[in-house]
């Protein structure tokens, strides 16, 4: 006795939620497979967004041949409605294949300029899993020019499932079958006996899954159409035989069905196959089929393909049970084709999942979580921000287990212990936040090069704050309080109240609150001299407001270039753009008048000396009388 499975889909939700019209998500994947041998080239999904599917498999023809199988779910509302090769040339070819609006299964010659598979894809109706097949009474035609409609009989109570179809076509005639639902399975050519007539033909084996064969043949061509029908396996008491042949029991499995059989004879009747998984038994009163539903496994990303665990949100199934969503899902195939994820518990999106063709599924779903969303300071640099969305006037927490629509939201940070508004931002994924980071910021300022003589300052300038802080030892400190990263501080060195020194910096958020300034005034050597190259002590410089007195090592604006060095009455213009300044006066100091009469002293001693001597000589050319001094 058959052991029938009951599987109902037509069952109502419990809870009605609102939906969002633009978030639907229908699942319709196809599973496509390319292989040589016991080499496997490619097995993935792809996600069906059109009624026209290209597959390029030149890459794989490194042999002589390549397997190429696609395959949908039996239960799904899609059907492959035809076949093509793509040469190189753009021109499309037919050639034998295994094939079914669920399945096809091609064995490609590289020899050919093969690019690709071109797939057809349609609305088409669901196939039971499981089903008693009966064929019908062969039709038989004879066309010798033109087309010819076949329209496959009804029978009450009988589902149609195919049609093989087999056209003798006698040699020169040529003949052809629409390719809506129809490929062919095998050619030959033979020589056959027509009456006494001994000719050559052409034999053209196809499976055709539409109601309508449209026939076209130039030339003598006989038609041979076995149509085969199906009904569900749930009555199989009621089965009235329109014919004599026994029928046979198709299972048409899936990925995610595993069949217990008993007491069952397998049946190669040469019927096509279904599914990839499709079996043909023996129909008896002693064979037993049971059916055992593993549930599939659903993974949900978000748009950037990063897996969802999303606290706030939960999956409520066709039956109205619900699963959280903090983890992959288990759903059956049979009872669960139309899923609710639910989002907050105010909204949610839709998910048919028309094809699932594998035991696991991934479905991107338009929602993102916090991970989605960069959040920078002023500067761009990166801020690890704690968020929350204003709700109806309550404060959501937004992690990355908590899933949301994108959209205008009204944001919050947590910075420093303090919740700022942000105002309304657009959340999507890839959005990047602005906020300023309140935080404690110390600047240390530190003068490598000393300025003595002068009373140093240091002037802090951060918005309409101002810090003055003296410095001690060549060293200041200021604390700036609730600064915000990526907002701008002006530091001034003061030195008897003179600018000697300007920095700007941008405050940056980060582990160390804390930066360590160089100041850097401009230090020269300053150095007067006289005309004889002696240092004057008592000339002065003058420049940006600042006196300086004498030789000596100084600190100057460094925004002042031009400066006065003053000598007695004399002033003179200097420029000030290196680091030493060395000024020649027109004049003598007392050490350069000092030594003048010191040079001139000695001068007359010497001249004196020389006449003393010339005297005791005898002063004549004629003397020869010499004075011996002892």
């Amino acid at each position: 006795m058959i052991v029938r499975t009951a599987w109902i889909i037509a069952i109502a939700l419990i809870a009605v939620f609102p939906t969002m019209a633009y978030a639907q998500v229908f699942i319709n994947y196809i599973n496509v497979n390319i292989r040589s041998g016991s080499n496997v080239f490619i097995t993935q999904l792809i996600n069906i967004t059109s009624n026209q599917l290209v597959i390029p498999i030149y890459q794989y023809c490194s042999g002589s041949n390549v397997e190429f199988t696609a395959y949908l779910d039996p239960l799904s509302n899609l059907g492959i409605t035809s076949v093509s090769l793509i040469l190189y040339n753009g021109t499309y070819i037919t050639v034998p294949a295994s094939y079914s609006p669920k399945y096809v299964s091609i064995n490609i010659n590289c020899s050919l300029p093969i690019y690709g598979i071109y797939l057809r894809l349609g609305n088409y109706p669901p196939y039971p899993l499981e089903a008693l097949i009966v064929p019908g009474s062969n039709m038989t035609y004879v066309l010798t020019q033109g087309s010819l409609n076949i329209t496959v009989p009804a029978i009450p109570g009988l589902n149609y499932l195919f049609s093989l179809v087999r056209v003798i076509s006698i040699s020169p005639a040529t003949a052809s079958v629409s390719d809506y639902l129809t490929m062919p399975m095998d050619i030959t050519y033979s020589s056959i006996n027509i009456g006494s007539i001994n000719t050559y033909a052409e034999i053209v084996d196809y499976i055709t899954y539409s109601g309508n064969i449209q026939i076209t043949a130039n030339g003598t061509t006989y038609v041979v159409v076995t149509p085969y029908y199906y009904m569900p396996m749930n009555n199989p008491q009621s089965l009235i035989l329109p014919t004599a042949y026994q029928p046979v029991i198709m299972l048409t499995g899936a990925p995610w069905i595993n069949y217990l059989i008993s007491n069952c004879t397998a049946v190669n009747m040469g019927l096509p196959k279904i599914t990839p998984w499709t079996e043909y038994l023996l129909y008896s009163p002693q064979c037993s089929v049971n059916m055992v539903i593993n549930p599939i496994t659903v993974k949900f990303t978000d748009g950037s393909l990063q897996e969802l665990q999303c606290s706030n949100a939960f999956l409520v199934m066709q039956n109205g049970t619900t699963i959280n969503l903090v983890n992959n899902v288990s759903v059956n195939p049979i009872f669960n084709r139309r899923l609710y994820l639910v989002i907050g518990g105010v909204g949610s999106i839709p998910i048919i999942l028309n094809s699932i063709p594998t035991s696991t599924i991934t479905i991107q779903v338009p929602l993102i979580t916090r991970q989605d969303i960069q959040v920078n300071d002023l500067l761009g640099d990166p801020v690890d921000a704690v968020l929350y969305l204003n709700s109806n006037g309550t404060l959501l927490l937004f992690t990355n287990n908590t899933c949301i629509y994108p959209g205008n939201y009204d944001v919050y940070a947590l910075i420093n212990g303090q919740l700022m508004n942000l105002g309304v931002w657009g959340l999507k994924p890839g959005s990047s936040l602005t906020i300023p980071v309140f935080s404690n910021y110390t600047i240390n300022a530190v003068l490598p090069q000393g300025c003595p003589g002068l009373g140093l300052e240091l002037v802090v300038k951060y918005g309409d704050r101002e810090y003055v802080a003296p410095l001690v030892g060549d060293s200041a400190r200021v604390v700036i309080e609730d600064a915000v990263a990526g907002s701008r501080v002006n530091l001034e060195l003061l030195g008897n109240g003179t600018l000697l020194y300007q920095y700007a910096l941008s405050i940056r958020n980060g582990s160390s609150n804390e930066v360590t300034v160089e100041l850097s005034p401009h230090v020269i050597n300053f150095v007067p001299m006289d005309l004889l190259g002696n240092e004057l002590p008592t000339a002065s410089l003058n420049i940006g407001g600042l006196h300086y007195v004498g030789p000596g090592r100084y600190c100057v604006p460094t925004n002042s270039s031009v400066g006065m060095v003053i000598y007695g009455n004399e002033v003179y213009i200097v420029n000030v753009t290196g680091n030493n300044l060395y000024v020649r006066v027109w004049a003598l100091g007392p050490l350069g008048i000092k030594s003048l009469l010191t040079a001139l002293i000695l001068l007359m001693l010497l001249f004196l000396v020389v006449g003393i001597l010339r005297k005791l000589g005898g002063g004549g050319k004629d003397s020869d009388q010499y004075v011996i001094i002892r």
